[in-house]
């Protein structure tokens, strides 16, 4: 390893335990905030509008993997949870508990996708991505040279 460089698959752990750490890692702060920012807030704001019972590896086992992707915050909230049952519709607005479900599953699929975008930084640093689709010199064909 280069001297000063960084170790990718470490920075990969710390975007897994906490949103847009790996970004701050490998020197990309305006990334890492964004990600912390926008995954860490749709995280909180699924938990907050289902008053906690978003997080529920009982009745939502397939949500519960893609939550587990936004870091170790879902096995925290599953074990500081109560194990009674969510009484849907008494307790809890049935809409209010979905939507903090399906929130804070995103979270988690938006911090896997943001992990695949780290890595891929990583590997090709000067390859094209999403973002630079209109970038003449980065498209061939496009105007800029051959």
């Amino acid at each position: 390893m280069a001297k000063g460089a960084r170790n990718v698959w470490f920075a990969l752990v710390l975007g897994w335990l906490l949103p847009g750490l790996g970004h701050f890692y490998l020197r990309r702060q305006a990334h890492g905030l964004f990600y912390a920012v926008m995954i860490g807030g749709l995280y909180a704001l699924g938990v907050v509008i289902s008053r906690n019972t978003a997080v529920n590896l009982d009745i939502h086992p397939w949500y519960f993997f893609c939550q587990l992707l936004a870091g170790p915050v879902t096995p925290g909230l599953e074990a500081i949870r109560g194990h009674e049952s969510v009484a849907l519709g008494e307790t809890i607005a049935v809409l209010d508990h979905q939507t903090g479900v399906v929130y804070t599953a995103l979270a988690g699929v938006l911090n896997l996708i943001s992990l695949c975008e780290l890595f891929r930084r990583w590997a090709a640093p000067e390859a094209p991505g999403p973002s630079d689709t209109l970038r003449a010199d980065a498209v061939s064909g496009l105007g800029g040279s051959p």
